[in-house]
């Protein structure tokens, strides 16, 4: 039993060095020859404490815990931010999605690349980020915070993800538009197979609270053009219904109606001023995001 609890966490080690490089090497090259935003003003805050060890400032040791304990910790301080930015991932069932042409990246594993990056970036920048995992509810929440060995801890959230489950935003949204702090970001990572209206009715809520909402979009090829062929059972990945038929007989049709879902949820972001992204997987990650970045003009936002 041990030897195998040892793999498990060896392979997780893995994972995380994995998506750790992945998204450093990403945000060098996506920062190389642009402005790169300056920390501005010096205030710090309490973070947590830690047990004194040689070479730690006097200063920061808590005599009133020392009094009380007869241990010596110090106070451990991180910069304040300007920006404190939530990051939610959908991990519902349908982003579980593996093509069977194997050569394509799942889109999981986009989504996770995804987040890794824009949370490095933040990090990279002295902001605070966080991430919360969600399907119908609130699966994992790890709140915004601006030390860089925070990143660790948002690494180990995206490799445990285990896809599972229905799609709730509008209902997640709402639960989390009151704790949101002030003057925040809040960047929704998500396949959007949900109703449009009720999720325009929580943007509306953030939006009015003066948080920035900037939505990613993430699809797969084979949902945007179904290139099947022969008589194939669909089967849901969030409810397990099926469904048996020829996809050629609906290619057409179903195409226009996927690009009228996503010319949608652009129009209605583009009317509430929320910054809305398509990413289609098979569209390299750098390439995108620099686009994004150099559309917003200064990464002093983001």
């Amino acid at each position: 039993m041990e030897n195998s609890t040892q793999k498990l966490d060896a392979q997780a080690l893995s994972h995380v060095s994995t998506l750790k490089i992945t998204a450093m090497n990403l945000v060098e090259g996506l920062l190389t020859g642009q402005h790169r935003s300056r920390h501005k003003g010096s205030s710090v805050e309490f973070a947590e404490y830690k047990d004194y060890s040689p070479g730690d400032e006097i200063r920061h040791i808590d005599w009133k815990v020392v009094g009380k304990t007869d241990k010596y910790h110090v106070k451990q301080f991180e910069q304040s931010t300007n920006l404190k930015c939530t990051i939610l991932l959908d991990a519902s069932g349908s982003m579980g999605y593996q093509s069977p042409f194997p050569e394509q990246v799942s889109k999981m594993e986009y989504a996770r690349n995804l987040v890794a990056t824009l949370s490095y970036l933040f990090l990279k920048q002295f902001d605070a980020v966080g991430l919360t995992l969600f399907n119908d509810k609130v699966i994992e929440h790890i709140p915004p915070r601006s030390k860089a060995s925070h990143f660790q801890h948002i690494l180990h959230g995206l490799v445990n993800i285990a896809p599972k489950g229905t799609t709730q935003i509008a209902d997640v949204l709402g639960g989390l538009s009151e704790r949101l702090p002030g003057r925040s970001m809040l960047i929704l990572v998500s396949d959007f197979f949900a109703p449009n209206q009720d999720l325009q009715k929580s943007l509306k809520l953030l939006c009015s609270r003066g948080i920035e909402v900037i939505l990613f979009h993430v699809l797969h090829p084979d949902e945007i053009h179904l290139p099947f062929e022969g008589d194939i059972v669909f089967e849901s990945l969030e409810d397990g219904s099926t469904l048996g038929l020829d996809p050629q007989d609906i290619c057409d049709e179903y195409q226009k109606l996927i690009q009228e879902h996503i010319n949608s949820f652009k129009k209605d972001c583009n009317g509430l001023g929320v910054d809305y992204i398509f990413q289609d997987t098979s569209e390299p990650l750098d390439q995108a995001l620099s686009y994004y970045l150099l559309k917003r003009k200064s990464l002093t936002k983001l």
